[in-house]
């Protein structure tokens, strides 16, 4: 086991600001078409699968280096989240995908990490996956554009980045994290899959169900799952930190790199707490239409959980793009 570190630092290639914005017309075109056939929304996590309300409860007694920003001291706050599916197109949620669970963390102090103003949000988004299929954003961003063109094109794409045989373990990756086992919201643990800020170290930040016990999910509908938990009780998630250590061990710029928990395990820092509340009805109704106007971006952060490495780079020009495109920059 190592001990967490300061020595990180981020790898920034001459001109890949650039780079990211050369995707930002092609993107943008993509969701306007996606808009025109469901709606206006996201490009990607389309499909909002529930809102509920929540509180964050920061524990007390953290070792020095989780103690940074929010999880600075104990502390409650309130929160709000926005479960999805991953993809561009509103499908049945029975078909394979990539799940999403943001969590907006609301009245907390700091500055923002965009431009130094008042800050008062910090947004995690995480997925149902510990890392990316790709090292890069620019791998994911032309297998997004290929994918939304057919798979004559994917497959085209995949074979000019990666070469006729490694396109075949491209592919085969990309299948594993579409196709993954999904149990439903209340049973799978999620992750921001790439590192922010925790003050002056880093790290990857994951949910986890404390219960063990959860109502069998609907395939077909993710969201009676939790709805039916709630009729009962509340849902409990540990959320966690598992620190950088070195670049070696723990890649800050390699998205698809696994950082292994022998090396830099995880240590609970808080509880995500979704009380019992209404799930059906005019309020839940109102919520879910709130909760889908909302912004949910790593880069709503106070400065000390700046997002780090390509992905995250990549992300700051990629969401206030789709946000502008739908209206709510």
């Amino acid at each position: 086991m190592k001990r967490p570190s300061k020595e990180f630092k981020e790898i920034i290639p001459e001109g890949e600001e650039q780079l990211f914005e050369s995707y930002i017309a092609t993107l943008t075109t993509l969701q306007k078409a996606k808009s025109k056939k469901f709606g206006k929304g996201r490009l990607l996590h389309r499909k909002g699968i529930m809102g509920l309300n929540a509180r964050l409860e920061v524990l007390p007694s953290l070792p020095v280096y989780a103690c940074q920003g929010i999880f600075a001291k104990p502390s409650t706050f309130p929160v709000i989240i926005r479960l999805s599916n991953g993809g561009l197109d509103v499908k049945n949620d029975s078909a394979p995908d990539i799940r999403g669970f943001a969590v907006k963390v609301q009245k907390v102090s700091g500055k923002s990490v965009l431009d130094g103003s008042d800050q008062t949000e910090q947004d995690f988004l995480m997925i149902n996956h510990s890392k990316f299929s790709v090292a890069r954003a620019e791998d994911f961003l032309d297998m997004l554009v290929a994918l939304s063109k057919g798979p004559l094109a994917l497959f085209s794409t995949m074979a000019k980045r990666h070469g006729f045989f490694g396109m075949f373990g491209a592919l085969g990756n990309l299948s594993k994290l579409m196709g993954k086992k999904f149990d439903g919201f209340m049973a799978e643990t999620f992750s921001t899959a790439v590192p922010v800020q925790i003050g002056d170290y880093a790290a990857k930040v994951r949910i986890r169900p404390l219960d063990n016990e959860y109502i069998q999910a609907d395939k077909s509908d993710l969201s009676l799952q939790v709805k039916k938990h709630l009729q009962q009780k509340d849902i409990t998630y540990e959320m966690q930190l598992q620190f950088f250590v070195d670049e070696e061990t723990t890649s800050l710029e390699d998205g698809s790199k696994e950082w292994p928990e022998e090396e830099s395990p995880f240590i609970t820092v808080a509880h995500l707490i979704i009380p019992q509340q209404p799930t059906d009805g005019a309020a839940f109704d109102d919520l879910q239409a709130q909760v889908e106007l909302l912004k949910f971006d790593p880069w709503n952060a106070i400065t000390e959980h700046k997002p780090l490495g390509n992905i995250m780079r990549a992300r700051k020009a990629a969401y206030f793009a789709s946000q502008k495109t739908r209206g709510v920059a």
